[in-house]
């Protein structure tokens, strides 16, 4: 029994292996709209694979950088005092 176990998880090994390629999250983040496809398909389909996972960690960095840039954009237009309407426009 042991022996056809070792045997079927040797055979199947290299049907496993046969999925897409591994893409890292710099590699997601740089293309967000095919993250935003794979995450968006991982979820209609229940997967939890790895690159399910980089797509998402990719799209959670780029929102939150954008964020911080704004968040910066906004403070510095507080502190110059542009942010706020002034009646004659300056």
């Amino acid at each position: 029994m042991r022996k056809c176990f070792a045997v079927l998880a040797f055979a199947a090994l290299p049907l496993a292996a046969c999925g897409e390629e591994e893409k890292s999250v710099e590699y997601y983040k740089q293309h967000l709209d095919e993250a935003r496809e794979k995450s968006a398909r991982c979820q209609s389909n229940g997967d939890a694979g790895v690159n399910c996972g980089n797509a998402s960690v990719a799209i959670q960095r780029a929102a939150r950088e954008a964020f911080e840039r704004d968040r910066a954009r906004t403070k510095k237009n507080i502190k110059d005092g542009s942010i706020f309407p002034t009646w004659n426009g300056k």
